[in-house]
């Protein structure tokens, strides 16, 4: 895939989720949950709660695709639950959404930022930062994971990556964890999330080395 071919599927990409995202009433359909399938607040919380017990201490965390912020909001409120001070950072590639997220959350508004995590220069080094590989084309997973732990993690930080199943997919377990081993990282962990007993989320975490 040359520039210009790479440079449209970022701009195809963007407007799909974008036109999608900013259709939906709810914030978590706003966030990418319940597009297609009826989900509730309870649904959401059992899809994204995963990513919060990846977190374990206090620190800085960015959330790649952050769209409306709906994630941001709930993160910092999931994680004070177990004590833990979170400062959230966002960015994504729709300046729609993201003019949405500061909104809806203007104390966090200097801390949202415009701009593909492909190419971006991040203002900082975060302890966290979650993301998805389909942000992507397929063929530039490997490098784009490894350029995050490399220019976006602090030493010692966690990367934390994320894959969520459609109603529609038939398989039975999800396989980010083998799919990340695979490209040559180090997966420390996982944390799935289950609706009607079926395995709908699954992130991995990597470890930034000290």
């Amino acid at each position: 895939m040359d520039d210009l071919a790479l440079a449209h599927w970022f701009a195809d990409n963007k407007t799909l989720l974008e036109t999608a995202y900013l259709d939906g009433e709810q914030p978590w359909q706003q966030s990418g949950v319940g597009l297609h399938t009826p989900r509730t607040a309870a649904d959401w919380a059992a899809l994204r709660r995963p990513i919060a017990d990846g977190i374990t201490h206090d620190g800085t965390w960015l959330d790649i695709g952050c769209a409306n912020g709906y994630l941001i909001e709930c993160m910092v409120r999931w994680t004070a639950e177990h004590g833990i001070a979170l400062a959230p950072y966002g960015l994504d590639i729709s300046a729609k959404l993201i003019d949405l997220a500061r909104q809806r959350l203007p104390q966090y508004a200097d801390q949202l930022f415009v701009g593909n995590a492909w190419d971006w220069s991040p203002p900082r080094r975060f302890d966290y930062v979650s993301t998805l590989p389909e942000l992507v084309p397929e063929h530039l997973r490997q490098p784009f994971i490894a350029r995050l732990l490399a220019e976006f993690l602090a030493l010692g930080g966690t990367l934390l990556v994320a894959e969520y199943a459609s109603s529609r997919d038939p398989r039975a377990h999800l396989t980010i964890d083998q799919d990340l081993q695979e490209m040559g990282f180090a997966v420390t962990g996982c944390h799935s999330g289950y609706l009607n007993g079926k395995e709908m989320t699954r992130v991995a975490l990597i470890e930034q080395q000290v």
